[in-house]
């Protein structure tokens, strides 16, 4: 699997697509989320879930981060306004490297600082916080936005909140799956409005029906992300959808 891996990052099997980050409103798109997809000689397209953690098995996640990373500032180096956001391991946050890394990549690339998000989970901090905090605070310091993911599916998400450097939260998927479920619907509602209070951006991840989408902006949601905006698509529709002129009132 190592081997495989390294000769699909050489021989350009992998690619990116990109799920557009939407204004509550559904009208704008405010940035979008890298998603690494393998085009496997044999097995054809493979998705992130079914070969990320054999990445990380072979010892080889940085080498894939950085690709993912690189072709993400790369791409969104082109487009106007948007940010990217790109997902970030634990084991590229242990790298000692790591900020020095994603610093260099960035720079190379010609995004700024700015325009670059960086999506982490919470047992990415679990194992050693001091330094995780301390490599994200430096990028953050820099201008680079921190976003938890998959918040609520941890124990500890509420001390993260406090603790660490972070711009945004994503509310996890299956939250928003149980909206018409009124514990699921208090859960959601409670945590937008304590992120808005402690001065943080909100994502809402797998919204797919337009009465999920009125609960979340009427609750105060910043951004929308989910099937009933857009699949994950190509770099190039992703340019092709910038270039339209914007919905009419």
């Amino acid at each position: 699997m190592r081997d495989e891996l390294l000769t699909a990052i050489a021989d350009n099997q992998l690619f990116l697509q990109y799920q557009p980050q939407m204004t509550s409103d559904g009208r704008s798109m405010a940035s979008v989320e890298a998603l690494v997809r393998w085009h496997h000689p044999e097995k054809g397209s493979i998705g992130p879930g079914d070969f990320t953690p054999d990445a990380e098995a072979a010892g080889v996640m940085s080498e894939l981060g950085n690709w993912i990373l690189r072709r993400a500032c790369r791409d969104c180096a082109r487009w106007p306004r948007i940010s990217v956001a790109v997902n970030v391991s634990a084991l590229q946050l242990r790298d000692t490297n790591f900020v020095e890394t994603v610093v260099d990549i960035v720079r190379e690339e010609g995004l700024a600082f700015e325009r670059l998000e960086l999506e982490i989970v919470e047992s990415a901090v679990i194992e050693d916080f001091a330094r995780a905090s301390e490599a994200l605070s430096r990028l953050r310091s820099l201008g680079i936005r921190i976003a938890l993911d998959d918040f609520g599916t941890g124990f500890s998400s509420l001390t993260y909140l406090r603790r660490l450097p972070l711009d945004k939260i994503k509310i996890d998927k299956s939250f928003i799956d149980d909206l018409d479920k009124v514990q699921s619907a208090a859960i959601v509602h409670a945590v937008i409005a304590l992120s808005r209070a402690l001065g943080l951006k909100v994502t809402a991840e797998g919204v797919e029906t337009e009465a999920q989408q009125r609960f979340l902006r009427s609750a105060g949601c910043h951004f929308l992300q989910g099937y009933l905006f857009s699949r994950p698509v190509e770099a190039a529709e992703i340019a092709r959808r910038l270039a339209e002129p914007p919905p009419l009132a």
